[in-house]
């Protein structure tokens, strides 16, 4: 027998199993995604149409296959991942934010002289301090415009964290708005969601992750993303130092596993 829940019982178990998350297992995310949570006898599991979203989890803590119905399993986590891998995802990039204060040796010497680069002789502020909203937009309209050939992924979830969210910060050359980061967060890590600059701005997309590393997330951990089949986004986030970049993988529970659909 199975039951719908809610978001939060399944991030609750994955606290208790010390699941540590993946760059979409957050309550704000998943509330945006037309998503199910579902319970059974064994364990709970969030579904989207065919898929389910991450690996089920057992209310036991003894991770057997066959206590769950046949499922394809979108996404898994590092160190929870049951079912056998059907297809590589993406990468999964953590940076320790500590790291981008000092930024010392020859593994760091792109990435340095390049964040330092836009801010020389500007006069800029890095606040939450709300733009207008049509300033915004234009901002995100002209960063869209200079990516013809890129397919946007997660339309929703972009524009309610870029218009939407409660953890963001603007950057304004004087009055300009110039860019802006979005973030997230699943405690002891924050999700890094986008990093929106004027693209007619030589090297301002590394000062906004520069001011986002040192301004909101001192101390902390921070998952940022994949790369999406992109070869440049993985060249420039690999010069970022990552303290891990591990292979995320879609996973499938065989067909013969389903008995407890009954």
């Amino acid at each position: 027998m199975k039951r719908k829940a809610g978001i939060e019982e399944y991030l609750n178990q994955s606290r208790k199993m010390k699941i540590i998350p993946n760059f979409w297992l957050t309550e704000a995310y998943l509330k945006i995604q037309k998503v199910q949570t579902i319970i059974n006898k064994k364990g709970i599991w969030i579904q989207e149409d065919e898929w389910a979203v991450f690996p089920p989890l057992p209310f036991n803590g003894n991770f057997r296959e066959e206590d769950f119905p046949p499922l394809r399993i979108w996404s898994d986590f590092e160190n929870y991942a049951i079912g056998e891998v059907t297809e590589f995802l993406d990468w999964e990039y953590t940076y320790d934010a500590n790291h981008f204060f000092n930024m010392t040796g020859k593994k760091w010497a792109v990435f340095r002289k390049n964040s330092r680069k836009w801010p020389r002789d500007k006069v800029w502020e890095y606040s939450v301090k709300l733009p207008k909203s049509d300033h915004l937009e234009m901002l995100l309209l002209k960063w869209l415009e200079k990516r013809p050939e890129e397919v946007i992924h997660d339309q929703e979830a972009m524009w309610w964290f870029i218009f939407k969210s409660p953890l963001r910060c603007f950057l304004y050359e004087k009055d300009k708005l110039v860019g802006m980061n979005a973030w997230d967060c699943n405690e002891p890590f924050l999700m890094y969601r986008y990093c929106i600059a004027d693209p007619d701005e030589p090297f301002l997309d590394e000062f906004m992750r520069l001011l986002f590393y040192q301004r909101n997330a001192a101390g902390k951990l921070v998952i940022d993303g994949g790369v999406l089949d992109r070869p440049g986004l993985e060249r420039f986030k690999d010069k970022l130092n990552p303290i891990r970049k591990r292979k995320v993988y879609s996973r499938i529970i065989p067909e013969n596993f389903d008995r407890l659909l009954h």
